[in-house]
């Protein structure tokens, strides 16, 4: 790698962005955390969002699960939320509320694996330790023609060895970040840019012309699909939700009732009388019950195919007594302060 052309590349076509404006450790490690598996320009919106309501490890200790999953709602992967909570725990109970700029220091901390730790400590500490990730293993893979996988252990060994033989001392934190946009802007998984490229003319992947054939591609296996149907049920004006367990797919989120299978209408009018009407209809009137649509999420290994329903019904004792037993009914005020998975956003 020539370090020097990639550092010019990097001062003259880097990305303008707020946690490189103002550099501190523990931004760079919520930045790092919202970028993982997510866009930048997603990002862009959450990270000053995020900063401003916890600005320190101190007070995402201190905060609220499910305050700081609204303020994730729409990010995805909440363990990511999660593992920031429980890392800010264990900044302020072993280092006085501030991240350390050892590398192994930092790999203590819940949620911060080696990627992490290196990027942290390459750019909040100026320590020459790499920071790999895709961007990175795709680079190196096509400059060298490696046939590597990138999710095997041995492929990151590979690329860490050369990383570290690359890596200035002086600037290692922009070495690391040229990487990251070099491999955002140019050597892209798809139709990489190599008319711009200052290293065509090594790069051994380009000139056997097999660009994407680098990195390997890993076989795909068949993603498993669910059925469920999704009732979004008003009793008077208030709604009833559902908080799913501490753990599990979705861990903690709230969500609307979710039920196995697609159910035509009369068998959500079925599920409804006998789940919130004790088998009788309500005093005043039939349940009220509209279709909203089929819709679709694809998690990593799941994708869920759904149907959904608006239940209607109105404020009755023995309703909202079974709706108790079922979820929680809570004002439309509340309602929008809870933090949803995206996989149902069409139904919110």
């Amino acid at each position: 790698m020539d370090v020097e052309a990639l550092l010019s590349w990097f001062y003259e076509n880097h990305r303008d962005l707020p946690w490189r404006t103002s550099r501190t450790p523990y931004g760079t490690w919520i930045s790092e955390a919202m970028l993982q598996q997510t866009r930048v320009a997603t990002v862009l919106d959450y990270y000053p969002r995020f900063l401003n309501r916890f600005p320190d490890p101190k007070a995402l200790a201190q905060a609220a699960e499910d305050e700081v999953f609204k303020l994730w709602e729409g990010l995805g992967y909440y363990s990511r939320a999660r593992n920031l909570m429980r890392g800010a725990k264990y900044i302020c109970e072993h280092f006085d509320g501030a991240l350390p700029s050892s590398p192994d220091l930092l790999l203590e901390i819940p949620g911060i694996g080696p990627y992490m730790a290196g990027a942290i400590a390459s750019q909040a500490f100026n320590h020459p330790v790499p920071a790999v990730d895709g961007n990175c293993i795709r680079i190196y893979s096509r400059l060298h023609a490696l046939p590597l996988i990138p999710s095997e252990k041995s492929t990151y060994n590979e690329i860490h060895a050369r990383v570290l033989k690359d890596i200035p001392s002086d600037n290692p934190g922009d070495f690391n970040e040229a990487l990251m946009d070099f491999g955002s802007l140019v050597c892209t998984p798809k139709s990489p840019r190599c008319n711009t490229c200052p290293f065509a003319m090594e790069c051994s992947a380009n000139l056997l012309g097999k660009q994407e054939d680098f990195p390997l591609k890993k076989p795909k296996k068949d993603v498993p699909v669910e059925e469920h149907t999704i009732l979004k049920v008003f009793v008077g004006k208030k709604i009833l939700v559902r908080k799913r367990p501490d753990s599990g797919l979705l861990a903690g989120l709230y969500e609307l009732i979710d039920i196995p299978g697609h159910l035509e209408n009369h068998e959500v009018k079925t599920w409804v009388q006998e789940n919130l009407l004790n088998g009788a209809k309500p005093e005043s009137e039939e349940p009220d019950i509209r279709v909203l649509g089929t819709s679709k999420h694809v998690f990593s290994h799941l994708r869920w195919n759904m149907i959904g329903y608006e239940v209607l019904l109105n404020a009755d004792t023995a309703v909202t007594k079974n709706a108790s037993r079922i979820g929680e009914l809570v004002t439309m005020k509340k309602y929008d302060t809870l933090a949803f998975a995206s996989a149902i956003r069409a139904y919110r």
